[in-house]
């Protein structure tokens, strides 16, 4: 096929792929909503857990909309890629012989299989522990004390009084519950020991009068920062998890032996490393948490490779 003819098909491919593109994000844009939902439903639990208040900040009037429009082609991108995959499999198979077809055939659903699964081990596994080792260090902060000595006072220009505090007898007391009564009657008042909170019951449900007040620092994300964060950590984690196709792939098509791979075992494992520290927030767990299944993923990989490994003396 000559050159401009190879730019005819590859320009059709691409258009054939933004069209199924196209088709499943305005499907995907019917669920963005709850997809949105799913996504912050990790923070607001590990939030409500601590004590805080589980709301995420809208900084910016069009926060939420964009929001909705990137979760939609998101989505969309997902649902399509089997439709891009096989456009781009057209394009290329023309160009590989049999056996690198084959080849082909088996890495496509192992490869997106494999960014799934890593998609998922991150939000159900990494995500609540990363958020959960991040809020409680937030509040792992001493208040510190807020009675002024006598300079601050003077500088203050707050008064001083030496009389001794009056003793106050106080009538009012309330429940001390970890938890919400089931079905409390309309007026009913407690304090919430979990998270500190005054709660009381109203006809249209409890509602949250006081929070806590004794902390220095206040937990509060804005679903922009938070949401853009899970994305890039999803991208993150699934691009990683592709670790054994490569591995296969260079051992398949001779470019690394396997051999060659498992001796420099130590630089790989360093390499692991940096990677994970590139793609995960700057905390160790969540770097441990994704070094570890990366490298057992390559010893995977390793193994798998020795069945597609070329014969040396039937490739001589």
């Amino acid at each position: 096929m000559p050159f401009g003819d190879h730019l005819e098909e590859l320009r059709n491919c691409l258009i054939r792929s933004l069209v199924g593109w196209g088709i499943c994000t305005v499907l995907a844009l019917l669920f963005a909503r709850r997809l949105l939902e799913i996504v912050i439903a990790p923070v607001q639990l590990v939030l409500n857990a601590h004590g805080e208040s589980p709301e995420l900040l809208s900084l910016n009037p069009p926060d939420l909309f964009m929001l909705y429009i990137k979760s939609g082609l998101l989505a969309g991108l997902i649902l399509s890629m089997p439709w891009i995959l096989y456009q781009l499999w057209s394009f290329v198979s023309t160009g590989l012989y049999s056996s690198e077809k084959r080849l082909v055939r088996g890495f496509l659903p192992v490869s997106m299989g494999l960014f799934v699964f890593g998609v998922l081990f991150m939000f159900f596994i990494v995500l609540p522990v990363v958020l959960n080792f991040l809020i409680g260090f937030a509040m792992s902060f001493d208040q510190a004390s807020l009675n002024p000595n006598a300079f601050e006072r003077l500088v203050l220009g707050i008064e001083s009084s030496d009389a001794p505090t009056p003793t106050v007898q106080l009538d009012v007391s309330l429940p001390l519950l970890n938890y919400d009564p089931v079905e409390p009657p309309a007026g009913a008042l407690w304090l919430d020991t979990r998270t500190d909170t005054l709660r009381v019951a109203t006809p249209d449900g409890v509602r949250e009068l006081v929070t806590r007040l004794n902390r220095p620092i206040r937990t509060s994300y804005s679903i922009q920062f938070f949401v853009s964060f899970v994305m890039l950590m999803a991208l993150g984690f699934g691009l990683a998890f592709e670790l054994p196709v490569v591995v296969v792939a260079l051992a398949a098509t001779g470019i690394v032996s396997v051999a060659e791979m498992s001796k420099v075992r130590r630089y790989v494992l360093f390499g692991i490393v940096v990677m994970a520290a590139i793609l995960t927030p700057p905390d160790v767990i969540s770097q441990v948490l994704l070094a570890i299944p990366m490298y057992a993923l390559f010893e995977a990989g390793l193994i798998a490779a020795r069945r597609f490994e070329p014969d040396k003396s039937r490739s001589a």
